[in-house]
């Protein structure tokens, strides 16, 4: 299994967790990119990506990142890999429903992503009220749907667990912010620490590469 994408957390982040918790083995190949401007991106530099994409070692995920590689296999899209990746370390829960929870729980994410990416265009005062009341609001509602095991889903960690906890932890530069709309929502909170004190995800979290994000 080699996992493809840049040396950066971005959206792979969540997939290099699954596949730490469940102590998979796995080739984590980067293309190292420089800036010729600090923070501009349209200035990066990316030679060795530039190469393999002229080559067509891309083709399957149409010349973007980030790219599994299984055996012959190459399978594109950062939630389509989540997803696989789950599933081959069993962390897609243990029958169809518990799977369908799992990707709910992504796609309320986005939508609640989506949410602050709005806010952010708006302004610094819908950045405050994001915090203050649309992301409390979404804990609370996801905190209605969890169970009483102490995980996001099901009785043991699965992708939900990880993808709310790369969500709350990774996501936002607000960490107290995010931290604070968790307050009265038990179940989650529980749900994360499953994550933080996984042996595997301890040790990754530890020794990962330092990266601009």
């Amino acid at each position: 299994m080699k996992l493809m994408y840049f040396n950066a957390k971005g959206v792979v982040e969540t997939t290099r967790i699954v596949l730490a918790a469940a102590g998979q083995e796995y080739e984590d190949f980067r293309y190292n990119f420089t800036f010729g401007t600090p923070g501009d991106f349209s200035t990066i530099q990316r030679p060795e990506f530039d190469a393999d994409k002229a080559a067509g070692k891309l083709t399957a995920s149409f010349g973007k990142l980030p790219l599994l590689v299984v055996g012959d296999a190459q399978i594109a899209q950062s939630k389509a890999i989540e997803r696989f990746v789950a599933r081959h370390v069993g962390m897609m829960g243990d029958n169809e429903f518990e799977a369908a929870a799992c990707e709910v729980i992504q796609e309320h994410i986005r939508d609640s992503k989506d949410a602050y990416q709005k806010a952010k265009k708006e302004g610094d005062d819908a950045v405050a009220k994001f915090f203050s009341e649309t992301l409390p609001t979404f804990c609370t509602q996801l905190e209605a749907t969890l169970g009483d095991n102490s995980f996001a889903v099901g009785t043991k960690l699965s992708l939900a667990d990880v993808a709310l906890w790369v969500y709350f932890n990774e996501f936002f530069d607000n960490k107290e912010g995010a931290a604070a709309a968790q307050d009265g929502c038990p179940k989650l909170m529980a749900a994360l620490e499953k994550v933080a004190t996984n042996d595997g995800v301890i040790a990754w979290l530890a020794s990962r590469p330092d990266t601009p994000f």
